[in-house]
């Protein structure tokens, strides 16, 4: 895979997974909304219902970029959380390996070596996904770009988004058997 493809991937696995995060903002939104609706409604005097409905409307820009907005916002934030995630989730597969071979060749275990084994393969394997993302916040070119796509390559990348978090859980779940099976053999 060149190295257009790959950052391609990435940007693209983060952007759904930006999209999820909003979607699953505005679903929580209408809940709270739903609850919390009734109070200015039943509870506020007409001049209170006017001056809150008027202040709602006025502040709704700002609080949808907080929330959902593409530089700063919450649902951004998210996205970039859970991206880092599991995409660091992949490379600790050595970093178990590396951990079996350490149990089963030293008796005695330093909580920071164990630690700092584990780290540096992760850390070394996420520089290429920091630079292809987020170093001078190239997600934001990419974003507009899938922003043009159409629905079958928001379906057809989502799905691959999806593959991308199940294989990042299963690597988790091989590199956890890799560290049992060394250490028992």
């Amino acid at each position: 895979m060149n190295k257009q493809k790959f950052e391609y991937f990435l940007n693209a696995v983060h952007y759904c997974m930006w999209l999820f995060e909003r979607k699953f903002g505005f679903f929580i939104g209408k809940i709270v909304d739903f609850f919390l609706s009734p109070i200015p409604k039943f509870l506020f005097t007409k001049n209170m219902k006017k001056r809150y409905y008027d202040n709602m409307r006025k502040s709704q820009p700002q609080l949808d970029e907080l929330f959902y907005g593409k530089k700063s916002g919450f649902s951004i934030g998210l996205a970039h959380h859970n991206f880092g995630a599991f995409y660091s989730i992949y490379p600790c597969i050595f970093s178990f390996f590396i951990e079996g071979l350490f149990i089963k060749y030293n008796v005695e275990m330093n909580a920071f070596v164990f630690l700092v084994i584990f780290a540096i393969p992760v850390g070394i394997c996420y520089i290429p996904a920091y630079k292809a993302v987020f170093s001078n916040d190239k997600y934001l070119q990419y974003f507009k770009l899938f922003e043009k796509e159409d629905e079958h390559w928001h379906k057809k990348w989502k799905r691959r988004t999806i593959a991308f978090i199940f294989g990042a859980i299963a690597s988790l779940f091989l590199g956890v058997i890799i560290i049992a099976v060394i250490v028992t053999s």
